[in-house]
């Protein structure tokens, strides 16, 4: 990764800012919501002890009967299709709720609906005698007038048949219907409007084919004997509803219910959303995904419920307040509702359950949200920003430093100036160092340039020594067997005075270059001059020549170049077996001209190429010269600072026919 890049992903760490941001927005809304509940809870307390002091229209302590008030009379034909709702959560008795009761009211009567569950027929007629086995029901009415008895009993499914204890017909008319279905029958019926019925008793007498008897119903154990219990009749109270209404807080909603979550009523209503209006619907969308994950119930129950089927109103029933979250199914809100128990002396008589959203606290999240998301973006705008800024201006300090490194030794290995940076950070002292590095690599390389100068200068008078001396030893009169000895040790003299002899020329041309004045003359004329004599030279080697046809004018130094051009040829003709060529080249190449040298022999070494123009490089294997001196690799030195004279440079390359090497001089006026 780039620095850049890295600095970048560091940058990234300001996220952590939102995220503290967005926990902080996550814990306000949940004290939000327990500072909701709690003010809730204590509302619904209130007014729970406010319906508590008029204890007269709530549901007497003890089993009862809720009678829905239907907007309509049922069709009697023994089905709860018509009953709107009122048989959805009827009153079970016997083992797995075999028997099954509803009560409702409408126009005065009191309608009952009867369900049960008989896998075994034992039919009978209600007029039969009681002593006799079969499967009937009985009811116990307690009215204003007394209390009666009926039996309810079909032979098969029809009108309703009723008869009193006695057999005979009760003294009043009952109507209804019995129908068979598959697993049992049901039973419904209706009331007189001026019966005045105050409570009421049910049992099922279910008779199997081998003479077992069951019963159920709203039963008591008296005595050994079961005896049928008539429960009051309690129903949906619209004289609570004022008074629910006064209690109730603005934007709420109340709801009253018996111990068997039956509403006996209701006040009004929870505030619309304002969200919806405030909030964009990705945001709503972006609440409801991230702040309310922990509420996964959905509120589907309507206002208009008959029952309310929830887990806090059962807990309320018996004897716990609780609250709960629900989502609403129409908005991103949250709905909370708190249900409390209704205690009258001791006892509960009612659960109250109060409803509200939580609309405020998604405004306030909204706006904590906001400016969160405000404050981050700028935050991390001008952190990145700063960052980036100082990343690039790094990255590019880094670059100009890698870039002075890189040209700090030229093509030739000279050093070249290196930038100090006044900057006093690292990369300042980076760069200083570097800096001070390579002035101590220039003065060493500079000393290496000098040091064939010095050597040749310093070793003539030693072996001028030497010299002298062996000839004083072979005119001394030497043994026969020292005589040998004696050859060696001058033989070794000459070659190393041969080798001061090349670093004097070497250093001789140095000071020439360096002080060469450029002259004008025609390239083309020099080149073909030097050429003839090459001829001999090379002989018995080819030597062909490709010259431009008119002159060439040039402006540099010529004998120069001609020393040059002898290194080459000597470099050929050392290379080059006696049956090859050499071929000499000359073209113009935009302002100046270009020189090459080729000839048939052994290829470069890939790894060498770069390194032939350095001091003291050399791939000839063995001595060369009459005198057997070893090659020193001054040659091709010279030839690169020619080049360099004359703004230019040198290089080597493999033939593409592999068939030899070719050495150029690219040459420009001086």
């Amino acid at each position: 990764m780039s620095l850049r890049a890295k600095l970048l992903l560091v940058a990234l760490s300001i996220l952590a800012l939102p995220w503290a941001g967005w926990r902080f927005v996550r814990e306000m809304e949940g004290l939000l919501r327990q500072g909701q509940e709690q003010a809730l809870l204590a509302s619904a307390e209130a007014m729970a002890r406010g319906i508590a002091v008029r204890p007269g229209a709530l549901p007497a302590v003890g089993p009862g009967w809720f009678a829905h008030g239907l907007d309509y009379a049922p069709r009697l034909d023994g089905r709860a299709d018509d009953w709107q709702g009122a048989a959805d959560g009827p009153t079970g008795f016997g083992e797995g709720g075999w028997l099954r009761a509803s009560v409702a009211r409408a126009g005065g009567q009191v309608f009952l609906l009867l369900d049960v569950d008989d896998a075994s027929r034992q039919r009978g007629e209600a007029h039969w005698p009681g002593d006799l086995e079969f499967d009937r029901l009985r009811l116990r009415l307690r009215t204003n007038n007394g209390e009666y008895l009926l039996r309810l009993a079909n032979g098969e499914a029809g009108p309703l048949k009723v008869a009193g204890e006695d057999g005979l017909p009760p003294p009043f008319r009952v109507e209804g219907w019995w129908r068979e279905r598959a697993g049992g029958y049901t039973v419904e019926l209706a009331l007189p409007q001026d019966l005045g019925l105050r409570a009421l008793g049910v049992e099922a007498r279910d008779l199997d084919a081998a003479g077992r008897r069951r019963l159920a119903g709203s039963l008591e154990a008296v005595q050994g004997a079961q005896l049928i219990q008539a429960w009051p009749l309690h129903g949906y109270v619209g004289a609570l509803e004022p008074v629910l209404q006064a209690l109730t807080p603005p934007g709420m909603r109340a709801r009253l219910a018996d111990r068997q979550a039956w509403v006996l009523a209701r006040a009004g209503a929870i505030a619309a959303d304002p969200s919806e209006d405030d909030l964009l619907p990705w945001r709503r969308g972006l609440y409801r995904a991230l702040l309310f994950r922990d509420v996964d119930e959905t509120a589907a129950d309507r206002a208009d419920a008959r029952g309310i089927a929830r887990e806090e109103v059962a807990q309320a029933i018996a004897g716990t307040a609780a609250v709960a979250w629900r989502r609403d199914p129409y908005g991103a809100r949250l709905l909370l509702s708190a249900a409390v128990p209704v205690r009258v002396d001791g006892q509960v008589r009612a659960a109250l359950l109060l409803e509200r959203s939580n609309s405020e606290v998604l405004l306030l999240t909204d706006q904590a949200f906001s400016d969160l998301l405000g404050v981050s973006l700028l935050a991390f705008g001008i952190s990145g920003g700063a960052l980036l800024w100082y990343a690039s201006r790094l990255a590019g300090r880094i670059r100009r430093l890698r870039d002075a490194a890189e040209k700090a030794l030229d093509r030739e290995g000279r050093v070249t100036p290196f930038p100090r940076a006044r900057a006093r950070d690292e990369i300042g002292d980076l760069s200083r160092s570097f800096a001070g590095l390579l002035d101590q690599v220039a003065g060493y390389t500079d000393y290496l340039r000098s040091l064939s100068g010095k050597l040749s200068h310093e070793l003539g008078t030693p072996l001028a020594i030497v010299r002298t001396s062996l000839d004083n030893l072979d005119s001394a009169g030497l043994p026969a067997e020292a005589q040998p000895y004696l050859g060696r040790a001058r033989d070794g003299v000459e070659r190393m005075g041969k080798l001061v002899r090349t670093m004097s020329e070497v250093t001789r041309i140095e000071h020439a270059i360096a002080v060469a004045e450029p002259e004008d003359f025609d390239l083309r004329a020099l080149l073909a001059d030097c050429a003839e004599a090459y001829r001999g030279l090379l002989a018995p080697r080819e030597l062909w020549v490709d010259l431009p046809e008119g002159p060439l004018p040039f402006r540099g130094a010529p004998e120069l170049i001609v020393q040059a051009l002898d290194k080459l040829v000597d470099n050929a003709r050392g290379f080059c077996p006696e049956d090859g060529w050499v071929r000499l080249t000359l073209a113009r190449e935009g302002g100046g001209a270009r020189v090459s040298l080729a000839n048939a022999g052994p290829l470069l070494p890939e790894a060498m190429r770069t390194r032939l123009f350095d001091s003291l490089v050399s791939l000839r294997e063995k001595p060369r010269g009459s005198e057997g001196a070893p090659h020193l690799g001054f040659g091709l030195y010279v030839v690169r600072l020619v080049a360099e004279l004359h703004r230019g440079h040198a290089e080597a390359r493999n033939l593409p026919d592999a068939t030899g090497v070719e050495f150029t001089l690219h040459l420009d006026l001086i």
